[in-house]
C-alpha cells in the first residue's frame, strides 16, 4: 500500500503523511483544535469493517438510489469526507491506524500507545485490540504504575487490575503520587486509598504503643525473664518496624517476623504461644479485613464507573455523528 503525500495549501496539503493511502477506499476528515481545517485519511474499508464492529455497522448502512448525492459520495473525495467526530484525539487515532496497517515491528513501545490503541478499540469495537493491550500491559507487570493500572482497570472494565493495583497503591506514599496519579486513581479510589491508610496508620500506632501481654508456656522455668525479654524486643524493635518512615512493616508481615526470628531472652515455647496468640486477636488481622473492604467496595462501585459511563456516552456520540449524515 503507497501513501499520497503532497505539499502546498490546496486539499492535497491536508493528507494524513502516512494514512492516505492511494490505493484506499474511503476517505474521513479528523478536526481538531490544531488542526481546524481538518486532516484527511483515505483507509481501506474492507479491513475497518474486518476488524471493528463499528465500521462494519457504518458501512453496512443502507444508501439509496432516493438519497442526496451528497450522501451517496460520502466518503469518496476529499471535498466530502466521512467526519469524525471533533473529539476524537489525532495521536490516539494515528496510534490505532498504526496498530491496523502496520506490523508489530513498527509499534512504538510506550505506554501512550497502548492506552490509545486501547481507548479506541473499546469505542470502535476492535476485539482483537482489546486482547492484544490487555496482553502487553499485563506482560509489563510492576513496570506499569498502579494508578494507570487503576485507571485502565476503572475504564474499560478489566476488573481483575483493580485489587493489585489498589494493592500497590497502598504501598506507596500519597506524597509519591502527583496530581496526574490522583485525575488516574478518580475520586472514588483516591477516598477509598486515604481512608484506608488513615484507618492503617491508626491501627499501627496503637498496636505500636500497646505491648500486647506474653503468653507464658506451662513448661516455661523463667516467665519473668521471658516478659521482660518480651516487652524489651516490642519497644525496641517492633516499634521501629511498624514506624519505619520508607518500609512500614504489615501487622501480617511482622507476625511471620516474630514467628520465625529468635527473641534473645525469649524462650520457644512462650515466643510460640504468644505470637499464635496474636495470630488470633482481631486487631493484628484487621488491616487485611480494612485493604479488602476497600477493594469490595471499589468493585461495587465499577458498574456505574463514570469512566466508564463517560465512554459508553462517546460510543454513543460517535454512532450518531457519524451515522446520521450517512444513513
Amino acid at each position: 500500500m503507497s501513501v499520497d503525500n503532497a505539499d502546498g495549501n490546496g486539499p492535497e496539503s491536508r493528507r494524513h503523511p502516512r494514512f492516505y493511502f492511494k490505493d484506499g477506499n474511503t476517505i474521513f476528515m479528523l478536526k481538531s483544535a490544531d488542526h481546524p481545517d481538518g486532516i484527511l485519511y483515505r483507509l481501506h474499508s474492507g479491513l475497518l469493517a474486518h476488524r471493528a464492529t463499528f465500521f462494519a455497522s457504518l458501512f453496512a448502512l443502507p444508501r439509496h438510489m432516493g438519497c442526496a448525492q451528497e450522501i451517496l459520495s460520502e466518503g469518496t473525495t476529499d471535498d466530502n469526507p466521512i467526519e469524525l467526530p471533533y473529539g476524537l484525539v489525532m495521536v490516539d487515532f494515528d496510534h490505532l491506524l498504526t496498530y491496523l496497517f502496520t506490523g508489530p515491528s513498527m509499534y512504538p513501545n510506550t505506554e501512550a500507545f497502548l492506552v490509545s490503541v486501547m481507548k479506541l478499540s473499546a469505542m470502535f469495537e476492535i476485539a482483537d485490540g482489546m486482547h492484544y493491550t490487555i496482553r502487553e500491559f499485563t506482560l509489563r507487570g510492576d513496570g506499569v504504575h498502579p494508578a494507570l493500572q487503576f485507571e485502565l482497570a476503572r475504564c474499560f472494565g478489566i476488573d481483575d487490575w483493580l485489587e493489585p493495583a489498589f494493592r500497590r497503591l497502598m504501598k506507596m506514599s500519597i506524597i509519591d503520587l502527583d496530581s496526574s496519579h490522583v485525575a488516574q486513581i478518580g475520586h472514588s479510589g483516591y477516598y477509598w486509598l486515604t481512608r484506608s491508610k488513615t484507618q492503617i496508620q491508626e491501627l499501627r500506632t496503637k498496636i505500636a504503643f500497646h505491648v500486647p501481654p506474653i503468653v507464658n508456656s506451662v513448661d516455661c522455668d523463667t516467665p519473668g525473664t521471658c516478659g521482660v525479654a518480651w516487652t524489651r524486643e516490642w519497644e525496641e524493635r517492633v516499634r521501629q518496624l511498624i514506624h519505619h518512615p520508607s518500609q512500614p512493616i504489615s501487622c501480617l508481615d511482622l507476625l511471620d517476623q516474630l514467628r520465625n526470628t529468635h527473641i534473645p531472652g525469649l524462650c520457644d515455647a512462650c515466643q510460640d504461644l504468644t505470637v499464635t496468640w496474636l495470630w488470633g486477636a482481631q486487631s493484628f488481622t484487621r488491616e487485611e479485613r480494612l485493604v479488602d473492604e476497600a477493594v469490595e467496595a471499589l468493585k461495587l462501585l465499577q458498574a456505574e464507573e463514570p469512566l466508564r459511563a463517560a465512554l459508553r456516552a462517546s460510543v454513543e456520540a460517535l454512532r450518531k455523528s457519524v451515522g446520521l449524515k450517512t444513513a
